[in-house]
This record gives C-alpha cells, sequence and structure tokens, in this order.
C-alpha cells in the first residue's frame, strides 16, 4: 500500500456508509469494512489502525464507542452519518469528528476536505490560494457566507493571524489596523463587523460543528467566543494543516 494512501475503516449497514466506501476507494482510498456490531468495529479498529473511521447513526451504541475509541493508541478520525433516525439522540452521536446528514448534497465534499487534507506527502506548503480556499471552507461550515458584511474582515483576519508568528500577534494592533487601511474603513468597523458575523454563526452552527473546531469550550451553551479567540482557535488548527494536498 502507498504510504499516502489513507486507511479507512466502513461500519457496513444498509445506509449511507456502504456508498461512502464505495466512493472513496475509487478515489484511492484504502477501504475496509465492519460489522455494525459496536464491539467487532472496536476490534476492527484495534487491529487495523485505520486514519479514519466512518459509522452510520444506525449503529448502536456510538457515542460509548467513539468515547472508547479515542483512548486508544492509534485513535481514528470518526466520521458519522446521520440517518435521520428517530432513535439517535443529540447525546448518542456525540463523540465523533465529523457528523454528516446523509441527505446534505454537500456530504462528499465535505467528506473528501476533511480526510483527504490531512493525508499528503510530507513537505508540500500550503499556498496563499489554499489557505483561503481552507478558510472559505471552514466559515461556510460555521454558516459564514460572503452576503455578510465582515465575511472579507474576518476572512483576512484568520489569514494574517495564520501566516504571523503567533507570540507576535495582536489583534488591535497589528491584525484590524491592516485590515482597515486595506479596506479603507475604520478599525472600529473591522471590529464591529467581525463580532456581528462572529455571534450570527454561533447562534446558527450546530453543535457538533462547533465542538470540531473550538472543542470542549463549545459545549458551555454560555460560552461564545470573542473576535480574538475565534479568529486565533481557527488560525491555530489551519496552522497545524500545512503540509496538505494542493
Amino acid at each position: 500500500m502507498n504510504e499516502s494512501q489513507i486507511k479507512v475503516l466502513v461500519g457496513k449497514n444498509d445506509g449511507a456508509a456502504l456508498d461512502i466506501g464505495r466512493i472513496l476507494s475509487s478515489n484511492g482510498a484504502d477501504v475496509n469494512y465492519s460489522h455494525c456490531d459496536p464491539l467487532q468495529i472496536q476490534f476492527d479498529v484495534l487491529r487495523k489502525q485505520p486514519d479514519a473511521l466512518i459509522l452510520s447513526s444506525l449503529t448502536r451504541h456510538t457515542a460509548k464507542l467513539c468515547s472508547l475509541l479515542k483512548k486508544s493508541e492509534h485513535a481514528p478520525y470518526i466520521v458519522l452519518i446521520s440517518e435521520g433516525s428517530e432513535n439517535s439522540s443529540d447525546k448518542e452521536i456525540e463523540g465523533a469528528d465529523l457528523i454528516l446528514d446523509n441527505k446534505d448534497k454537500m456530504l462528499f465534499d465535505k467528506l473528501f476536505s476533511r480526510l483527504f487534507k490531512n493525508k499528503a506527502p510530507a513537505g508540500v506548503q500550503l499556498t496563499s490560494a489554499s489557505l483561503e480556499a481552507l478558510i472559505s471552507d471552514t466559515l461556510f461550515d460555521l454558516c459564514i457566507t460572503k452576503n455578510y458584511n465582515g465575511y472579507a474582515f474576518l476572512s483576512d483576519a484568520i489569514a494574517l493571524a495564520a501566516e504571523s508568528d503567533t507570540i507576535a500577534r495582536c489583534i488591535s494592533k497589528d491584525i484590524y489596523p491592516d485590515i482597515a487601511k486595506k479596506y479603507n474603513v475604520s478599525v472600529c468597523s473591522v471590529e464591529r463587523n467581525i463580532r456581528t458575523v462572529i455571534h450570527s454563526s454561533w447562534s446558527k452552527s450546530g453543535r457538533s460543528v462547533k465542538k470540531e473546531y473550538f472543542g470542549t469550550f463549545a459545549l458551555d451553551d454560555r460560552w461564545v467566543p470573542t473576535n480574538s479567540q475565534f479568529i486565533f482557535i481557527i488560525a491555530d488548527r489551519l496552522s497545524k494543516k500545512r503540509s496538505i494536498r494542493i
């Protein structure tokens, strides 16, 4: 097997996971299958050590299974496909790294962007164009689209934060003034529009998506990220993905 080939384990069921497995295989992934039984899936993960595990919400005890797998030495990136089952509660599908609705028209695009961008030849550096695309995908996931007045401000702020030295970054003294100068607006306008976009995003985004990007902070319903927290957390996450497939 090619060392850069991603290894995926798919939980067999009558839902979307089988179709996803076939498509991933046709796109170069090394795909293996496991039965829906949680114990069998756990055994196969420990034995085959896949990079990613794709489950369906039809699988029983998914929350407990995800929790156990995350404690393993070679924890996989867990993708859970929501089948819209009445029996699958929000609590039951927690624990996955990515949760996708099987009716989502962007399902495969979102899945591929998560799986393949983290498995690529070493030494390939992220270009400005690909950083821009990565930021765009992230903002889209968080319900931030280009129709917002603050979209360009926020996108530029994340790019500036991702490309600069972490220690030297200062949002009020460096990032806001650079953006204000670029768009010929006031610093206050930049700060206000970014804050408006972030608050709108936080009210519209699903809990699982917020948890994916912001971790356990997002589980506290009282917590809303400040401008600097939002920008720097996203920037730091993107900075860790600089060795990706262009």
